[in-house]
């Protein structure tokens, strides 16, 4: 396998799960990492920034195969939500800037964060007006849907709420990087047990998923305002977003 081909969408067919699971065989992965400039270190962090391929989880397996140290691993991953933020804070600062000229892109934008963040609620521009009472609160709840959902849907947020870019986007990063830290530790507790790869990255995707909800039954501030009948919405795992996000075309 050519590194092109893990980057193809054509090569994925999430109905497909054989297929699916092969794509992340280790031996598929080391070869090519073998043609990939920078070698396999290079293709983690590839994997890890991708939009398309079989993100985190073939990152993750590649990582241990290839011998990478954790701490590597882990900075690979930083790095790639380091990048995140300069990459798609200008970006997402320029659609709030047309979306505020334009109704049609203004009601799109409001109801694709409303998908996104189905069963949390984002910071309000209320919970600011405290100022810096009202802004730590409101880093937490970002750092908390990082952690939840992923670092862009947080990264959203931080461009339109008025707090501060650098500490929105460090509470959104961190949130994430807890929450990779987490799937890393599974993995590594997982390959302790089988040596079956397969099995590996199933109980990685699925790690992705349970996480978040584990953890909202010991934070509070991860759970969910109680529903009211005025403002009642269906409540999805925190993991649905960040889980399909790593299956392109899903």
């Amino acid at each position: 396998m050519s590194p092109l081909d893990l980057f193809n969408p054509a090569n994925y067919n999430p109905l497909d799960p054989q297929t699916m699971l092969g794509i992340v065989d280790p031996q598929r992965l080391l070869d090519a990492a073998a043609s990939f400039p920078g070698g396999a270190a290079a293709l983690v962090f590839a994997l890890f920034w991708a939009p398309v391929g079989p993100g985190i989880p073939a990152g993750v397996l590649l990582a241990r195969h290839a011998e990478l140290n954790p701490a590597l691993t882990f900075a690979l991953y930083t790095l790639s939500d380091v990048l995140g933020a300069f990459v798609c804070h200008p970006w997402f600062s320029f659609l709030r800037h047309v979306a505020s000229r334009v109704p049609v892109l203004r009601a799109l934008g409001q109801r694709l964060m409303k998908l996104a963040l189905i069963g949390t609620r984002p910071p309000r521009v209320e919970d600011l007006r405290d100022g810096a009472k009202g802004v730590f609160p409101a880093l937490f709840r970002i750092g908390t849907i990082g952690f939840g959902v992923d670092v862009y849907t947080a990264g959203m947020l931080v461009a339109g709420l008025p707090v501060p870019r650098v500490a929105g986007w460090l509470a959104a990063i961190a949130g994430d990087l807890i929450w990779f830290a987490l799937l890393l530790a599974t993995s590594m507790a997982t390959a302790t047990v089988t040596e079956d790869d397969r099995v590996i990255a199933v109980v990685m995707l699925v790690a992705m998923i349970v996480i978040p909800q584990v953890a909202k039954r010991f934070i509070p501030a991860l759970r969910d305002p109680a529903p009211t009948p005025g403002n009642w919405r269906p409540r999805r795992a925190y993991g649905l977003t960040r889980a399909v996000r790593t299956i392109p075309d899903a």
